[in-house]
């Protein structure tokens, strides 16, 4: 039997060097190895503050176009509901009538179609979704209080559109030819300054947030085309008149082109002077 193999020996290591620090001979010395470790520091520094300076513009650009996109959208939505504010406004005049009529105990006798304005709800996600990132307050403070400003019209504009629905459903009661009273004139004419006064609080807001919209280098963007109910012929018979409105949806580009023919034909009723009237 042969003797087990001598296991191979490991090379050593070669020992490790210290290198030490030089001495300073001088001031000079000193100063010169001082000033290039104090050199080394601030420009790493510098490039760091530079790469997260262009990485917070960057955020801040990426918001404010989502921010301006939404805005442009909301006065979109506007400019939708203002094509048929022509047809709200006759609306109003000719349901002034038919409470006059029933107060005065002559309800007419025909069919009677009220319909209701458009209301496009206001978009508010992406602003939002800025605050909550914090890439808001990357904006500086003009654009931080013009865009405060302007949603929070947003914000008015939507609710004065949902106060406006309600006060046309108690006028739309009128379809439903009910008996005359006291109790009726009251709630129709209670229904009816509040449907005009709030159309004027949502037409100011359009007007104010097209101009601060403006200001900030914002234009209305395109949206879909749509007509009002209220557009529908007052004396129109109720199926007729939901066909008429679902033509419009369906078919919006022949329809909207026909329906803004007719309400090119409305006279305007607003006062000289004035932007539109009061309630």
């Amino acid at each position: 039997m042969s003797d087990a193999a001598e296991p191979t020996p490991q090379p050593e290591e070669p020992p490790m060097e210290f290198h030490k620090p030089k001495p300073w001979h001088s001031w000079r010395e000193f100063l010169k190895e001082y000033a290039i470790i104090v050199l080394g520091v601030a420009t790493a520094l510098a490039a760091e503050q530079a790469v997260e300076n262009w990485h917070e513009h960057s955020r801040a650009a990426e918001a404010r176009a989502s921010v301006h996109a939404e805005i442009a959208r909301n006065l979109a939505y506007m400019e939708m509901r203002d094509n048929s504010e022509p047809c709200v406004q006759k609306r109003l005049d000719e349901v002034d009538s038919l409470i006059a009529a029933w107060a005065a105990g002559k309800p007419p006798q025909v069919p009677i179609w009220i319909g209701q304005p458009a209301a496009l709800i206001m978009q508010d996600g992406k602003y939002k979704s800025a605050l909550q990132s914090g890439n808001a307050s990357l904006f500086n403070e003009t654009e931080q209080a013009a865009y405060a400003d302007l949603y929070a019209i947003f914000t008015a504009y939507w609710q004065g559109e949902q106060d406006e629905m309600k006060a046309w459903a108690d006028l739309r009661v009128l379809e439903k030819n009910p008996s005359p009273s006291a109790t009726l004139d009251w709630q129709l004419r209670s229904a009816m300054q509040q449907a005009r006064a709030q159309r004027w609080g949502i037409q100011l807001s359009r007007m104010v947030s097209l101009n601060d919209a403006a200001a900030i280098g914002v234009k209305p963007g395109s949206a879909d085309k749509y007509i009002a109910s209220a557009c529908v012929p007052l004396n129109t018979p109720r199926i007729e008149a939901l066909k008429m409105a679902a033509s419009w949806l369906n078919n919006r580009e022949a329809s909207f082109a026909e329906a803004m023919k007719v309400i090119a034909r409305i006279p305007k009723t607003t006062p000289a002077g004035l932007p539109f009237d009061m309630p």
